[in-house]
Formats: structure tokens, sequence, C-alpha cells
């Protein structure tokens, strides 16, 4: 392999790695917008109220802020975990600390009063779910820039 054939091969090994980051990057955040719009239409439904111990002191809330079931920051806190541990290579020590952050999460919203228990434990599983939608529906390097382009016009 000449010069000229090593430069034209780091030419080209630059540009996939960018599409599979911003692959990765479209599919998470269409998953995070999924996963607003869910719960927001789940809360909307079930309309179950907050703990009656939860302090109120939330000023600018939307009307399902309200509610309580079921929690999204617990729906995010999955979905974000198991995106993270499937998508990047982390030594084990570090894939515990992800898996904890997402627990640390979903414990501390019971432990704030926001929501209780079932709410949040509903909250994982289906932040669990929708990751598998997700990674059913999984946007290729190829058609995420596609999918953005139509959005842009």
């Amino acid at each position: 392999m000449g010069r000229a054939d090593f430069i034209e091969k780091e030419a080209e090994g630059p540009k996939p790695l960018l599409q599979s980051v911003f692959s990765h990057c479209c599919s998470c955040l269409l998953a995070l917008l999924l996963d607003l719009v869910l719960v927001a239409v789940v809360k909307g439904l079930v309309r179950r109220p907050r703990p009656t111990h939860n302090k109120m002191d939330m000023f600018v809330t939307l009307s399902v802020d309200k509610y309580s079931f079921p929690s999204g920051h617990a729906t995010r806190a999955a979905l974000v975990c198991r995106f993270v541990l499937h998508h990047l290579v982390l030594a084990v020590p570090l894939r515990v600390l992800v898996v904890l952050w997402a627990l640390i999460v979903s414990i501390s919203r019971v432990m704030l009063g926001r929501h209780n228990v079932t709410d949040v434990l509903f909250g994982l599983l289906l932040g669990y779910a929708l990751y598998s939608v997700v990674e059913y529906c999984w946007l290729s390097p190829l058609s995420a820039p596609a999918l953005f382009a139509l959005w842009s016009r």
C-alpha cells in the first residue's frame, strides 16, 4: 500500500464514524422526545395525584406535571441507562455506575415525595420497554440525515 492509498483510506475514515455518531445522537433524541410524549399521554389518561406529602413548590408547571403516574424521571433514566450500556464500550465499574445513577434518580423521586414507589417502578419498566421500541426502529447512519433534512424544510 503506497502513500496515496494510505491518505485515501485515512480520508474515508472519519466520515462513517461521524455518520454513526450522528445517527446515535438522532436516535437518542427521538427516543427522549417519544418518552416525553408517552409519559404526558399516560399521565393525562391516568391522572393519579401526587402523594399527599408532596410539597407543591414548583412554580411553573404544565398541566400533566400535576400528576404522578408514571415518573418521567424514571422513564428517562432507564432509557438513557440502556442506551449508554448498549452503545458505549465501558469498563465494568463504569457500567455499574450508570445503573446506579438510574436507580438513584428513581429513588430520589420517592424520597422527595414527588412519586409513589409504583409510579417509579412503572416508569423504570416503561423506559426499559421504550428503549426496545426505539432499538427496533433504530435510525441507520443513512436514514438519520434524511429524516432531519425533511424536518428542516
